[in-house]
């Protein structure tokens, strides 16, 4: 038996390799340390279509030594109070988004478990911290990691963690920690590998300029996609409005992104009814070569294939061949079978 499902559910949705690709609006910390910024992220998700709006919470002194002054300095300005969390969800319920959080240290951790979130998210920043994932896969809830900076065998091991806590709820996004990520480091192929090699469902944190890479993942396998949301651009000392979608594009971006992923079904049907109207203009019928009389019989030189599709199809010509005319027929005139003896 496999270790993971290979789907996980969220709030009651089923994110699975079937389902519709899940779409984290990944608001991070974007709001600036403004509640009213939070709450307007959430609006741009809601409004843009994504599934969920992610945020990150942390307490600067448990996650930041004091040898990193300027990072202290730096993640200070860019905190949310725990308590303004409880009415952001509060606000996210309201709107009908799902919110969770990714918690970067204990004490962080703790507060999210109080908030009875559907799913924990662990960023990449825990690579090699496995007693932490262990921990969060324990917690009894779907659990999602990314792994930048991971080499592969710590994605073996960070799942190793996972699995003694008794999770197999597990998705594994691909992610490259750069901001902005330049194309030939994407390494889109990995997601092909985490579903082959490990067993799970995958998916992608995009850090990359634009749409396009993105709907790549999608067509290669993705089920989750996490993209940076932000309302700011051009801020000095932060990375994530780089690579952010904000309030003129999101929208678009999903929107694309479900075009792309309703492109990749698989038909085995036949042709669509769109497609079947095009065969009157498009497909070929067999026509008279030239003026037939009537009791004509047919041979192979008598007949072309030429438009419309509206009559006998060139498939049938072995069995037209050999027939008798029973009208005169025209040059360039269809064969019916209603012509023919």
């Amino acid at each position: 038996m496999e270790r993971f499902d290979r789907q996980i559910e969220i709030d009651g949705r089923l994110v699975s390799e079937t389902s519709p690709v899940y779409v984290i609006a990944e608001a991070g910390v974007a709001h600036f340390g403004v509640e009213e910024k939070a709450c307007r992220l959430v609006d741009l998700s809601v409004e843009a279509g994504a599934d969920a709006v992610k945020f990150q919470i942390f307490d600067v002194d448990a996650l930041i030594a004091q040898s990193l002054p300027e990072w202290r300095e730096r993640l200070s300005s860019r905190r949310l109070p725990y308590e303004a969390f409880v009415r952001i969800q509060a606000y996210c319920r309201e709107r009908g988004i799902t919110f969770f959080a990714t918690a970067h240290d204990e004490p962080s951790l703790e507060f999210l478990t109080s908030l009875d979130v559907p799913v924990y998210k662990v960023g990449s920043g825990e690579v090699g911290n496995w007693p932490y994932l262990k921990r969060v896969a324990g917690l009894g809830k779907p659990l999602i990691f990314s792994t930048g900076m991971y080499r592969l065998e710590q994605v073996a091991e960070a799942l190793e963690a996972v699995a003694e806590a008794g999770n197999r709820q597990v998705a594994v996004l691909h992610c490259v920690t750069r901001y902005p990520t330049p194309p030939e480091e994407v390494s889109l192929g990995n997601i092909a590998l985490l579903r082959e090699k490990f067993k799970v469902l995958a998916g992608y944190s995009d850090h990359t300029h634009g749409y396009h890479i993105p709907m790549v993942a999608v067509a290669l396998g993705a089920r989750i996609i996490e993209k940076h949301i932000s309302l700011d651009f051009n801020v000095p000392d932060a990375n994530d409005w780089k690579v952010s979608c904000g309030p003129h594009d999101l929208g678009e971006f999903i929107r694309q992104l479900r075009e792309v992923e309703a492109a990749l079904s698989v038909r085995e049907s036949g042709p669509t009814a769109g497609e079947q109207e095009s065969l009157v203009w498009a497909g070929k019928s067999l026509v008279a070569v030239r003026g037939l009389p009537a009791g004509t019989v047919l041979t192979k030189d008598d007949l072309a294939a030429k438009r419309p599709g509206t009559g006998i199809s060139p498939a049938f010509l072995d069995s037209v061949i050999g027939r008798t005319v029973l009208v005169d027929l025209d040059r360039d005139a269809l064969i019916t079978w209603e012509s023919l003896q």
